[in-house]
């Protein structure tokens, strides 16, 4: 038996939810990805810990997925563990009047609609970005003029080797598309909210508002990962592509929106190569036309 069967078998000895084999396409929103060896879908932070646990043991490659709204998964698959959180790792609990505390997997625009259910204020530019709390956390996630640190109180997280922390929003180095995280490490396990007490009608009226800018402006009948690369100092990387003549610019299935020049989407098939051909097209021809170096935002699982 090799490491990763033995690793599987121990996943369901213990009870954590796993399968061998499985597209990685159908836990992205890019519809792109091949295989991942093994794919856990733990329900607790122990799962967690023992997910991680038997990977380091076995010396077995792991890769968290929240709702995969922001990664492209290569073709050729994944040579270890994928775990995803989205599935069965998404409560979300009001802790008291002004505070809400939500497990990692759960959807950012779930919570921003739990709030929103409970007439409380602060997470309502959330209710269209398509992330997971752990996500919004990992990049500082925001949206019309709003950002996760704005509202965000506190995160529990689990270090390399497997210890958990209680750190403040004031802890988190919390920037543009930016935290500890991306740096430092860390498993992002559960954040708790700070929310005001406001008028429901206000409140869902503003969400409304915001959706409706959203679907007049963002492709989101399409397969994407959101905006694809990060604005750049003194500039909206959307504007530079669209400048640079690249709205419906394609390699393959692989496109420039022609409603939005900030979200390179898959209109059915597109390879991972051609995505990437696509990013690097995008960057070449923005380069030779503004001087701006766009910097992707997206994660990469490959490999």
């Amino acid at each position: 038996m090799d490491k990763l069967e033995t690793a599987f078998q121990f996943l369901c000895d213990v009870g954590i939810e796993a399968n061998r084999h499985i597209a990685l396409k159908e836990y992205t929103t890019l519809h792109i990805g091949g295989e991942t060896q093994i794919l856990a879908e733990p329900s607790s932070i122990l799962q967690i810990q023992q997910c991680i646990a038997v990977c380091k043991q076995y010396r077995i490659d792991w890769y968290l997925l929240g709702n995969g709204s922001n990664v492209l998964a290569m073709d050729e698959g994944f040579d270890g563990m994928v775990i995803v959180l989205s599935s069965n790792f998404h409560s979300i609990v009001l802790e008291d009047a002004v505070h809400v505390r939500a497990q990692s997997g759960a959807a950012i625009k779930a919570v921003s609609a739990f709030c929103a259910a409970h007439a409380l204020s602060g997470l309502e530019f959330a209710c269209g970005i398509p992330g997971s709390v752990g996500g919004a956390v990992y990049m500082n996630a925001g949206a019309y003029g709003g950002e996760t640190r704005d509202v965000l109180y506190e995160a529990v997280w689990m270090d390399e080797q497997g210890a958990l922390h209680t750190s403040s929003a004031a802890e988190l180095q919390l920037g543009y598309r930016h935290s500890r995280f991306s740096e430092q490490g860390g498993i992002i396990l559960e954040a708790v909210f700070e929310v005001q007490p406001k008028n429901q009608t206000e409140i869902i009226q503003h969400m409304e508002e915001l959706m409706r800018r959203r679907r007049e402006k963002q492709p989101l009948d399409a397969y994407s990962a959101g905006s694809t690369f990060k604005r750049p100092q003194g500039a909206y990387a959307s504007a530079l592509i669209r400048d640079a003549g690249l709205m419906g610019y394609h390699i393959r299935d692989a496109q420039v929106s022609e409603k939005h020049a900030g979200f390179l989407i898959n209109q059915n098939a597109a390879s991972s190569q051609d995505f990437l051909e696509l990013i690097q097209q995008v960057k070449e021809t923005v380069k030779a036309h503004s001087g701006y170096e766009l910097e992707c935002e997206i994660r990469f699982l490959k490999k």
